[in-house]
């Protein structure tokens, strides 16, 4: 009713443009707030931003604009990276076709403009299980250690993360599970392992369920909710500490998370729902990041490395010496180690899988209930 109200209220303002009291700015501006109403406050902050860019660039009534100015501010985009070119791009563009839906301008006249091709660099922004695992162990704060066990368990944006409260997590054995409110306006439920879950509940002490779960040293108009800018620091100290020489952001572990779990053997589309994708395409853009094999790998390509490692090969059976077996770096067995089904310790070896890191790795199988399994990421205690 709110919307109607206010489009109502639009369109009688665009009936009153000839007269002196209304201006093109005062009609662009009540476009541009019924545009980002709903939003969440970080998509508005963002795309206000690249409207103003825009809009101190062409010096001129939304109304007004043609394709030449789109394509003209666009060439002013050199020395910005690709994703940066889309988002201004992609900002404009919403606004211009918001616009024309609404009768509020008489073209949407970006539907002509071409957007920037380009490349991929989500491979970049992957982290291996050992560096996760090394992040997590270098943290010895316990709400710090939380916090990265639960982006990458969890595959939160740190957006959600900072907005849990108490009464998002409820006990779901053997673990928990959280409610998330994310991206989109959209809920979705993440089921949490039980290491996880142990350490979140030695955080809340004397919490009550409107509490965040992430306290600040700093109270805020919301109570004691950790800001986004910590976190990030958090996990860069994090990533330091272990030893990465990367940028790393917490979005990351997200990355992590998806990335992981699918050379693990998760469903596609039970990975969707747990990072709470739109669309599986988003999701299986980490199996292109990643892939398990190329038609490279088939090739019969020499190097002379391989080369005299293969005349070596031949000498030694030439003088038939005994063939030396191949040595290969696996998962250790821990002492503790149980099936993740029974919980029976009585476990044999059942080959091996290779995951991100590109090691093989140990894999087991229970002689109590026949469940095939690879160890989990191991969690400091």
């Amino acid at each position: 009713m709110q919307d109607n109200l206010d489009l109502f209220a639009l369109m009688e303002v665009r009936s009153q443009l000839s007269t002196p009291d209304v201006t093109s700015y005062d009609t662009d501006h009540r476009l541009i707030e019924i545009w980002l109403h709903g939003l969440s406050g970080d998509t508005q902050r963002g795309y206000k931003r690249c409207v103003s860019e825009f809009l101190c660039w062409v010096k001129k009534p939304l109304d007004s604009v043609t394709l030449a100015d789109l394509q003209n501010w666009q060439d002013t985009f050199f020395g910005y990276a690709p994703h940066t070119q889309r988002l201004k791009m992609a900002a404009v563009r919403s606004l211009l076709s918001f616009g024309h839906k609404i009768g509020m301008l008489p073209t949407n006249v970006s539907m002509g403009l071409r957007q920037p091709k380009i490349k991929d660099t989500l491979n970049e922004r992957i982290l291996s299980e050992e560096e996760v695992a090394a992040m997590i162990s270098a943290q010895k704060n316990p709400r710090n250690q939380a916090i990265l066990l639960l982006l990458y368990t969890g595959g939160l944006r740190v957006n959600e993360l900072c907005a849990l409260r108490w009464k998002d997590l409820s006990a779901r054995k053997p673990g928990g599970q959280i409610t998330i409110f994310g991206k989109g306006g959209k809920t979705r439920i993440v089921l949490l392992p039980e290491p996880v879950w142990k350490k979140l509940c030695k955080l809340k002490n004397n919490a009550v369920g409107s509490d965040p779960v992430f306290v600040s040293r700093e109270k805020d108009s919301l109570g004691r909710t950790l800001d986004q800018s910590q976190v990030n620091r958090i996990v860069a100290a994090a990533a330091l500490a272990a030893g990465i020489d990367k940028k790393v952001s917490p979005h990351w572990l997200r990355h992590a998370h998806a990335t992981h779990s699918l050379n693990r053997g998760a469903p596609l589309h039970l990975v969707q729902n747990t990072l709470g994708h739109s669309s599986v395409a988003t999701t299986s853009r980490y199996l292109h990041a990643r892939p398990d094999d190329s038609s490279a790998l088939y090739l019969n390509v020499q190097t002379k490395t391989t080369f005299d490692t293969t005349s070596q090969a031949i000498d030694a059976r030439q003088n038939k010496q005994p063939k030396q077996p191949r040595t290969q770096k696996v998962q250790a067995t821990p002492s503790n180690l149980k099936c993740p089904n029974c919980k029976s310790k009585k476990l044999q070896k059942n080959g091996f899988q290779v995951l991100a890191d590109g090691f093989k790795h140990q894999r087991f199988r229970c002689q109590n209930c026949d469940y095939v399994f690879t160890p989990l990421l191991s969690i400091p205690n």
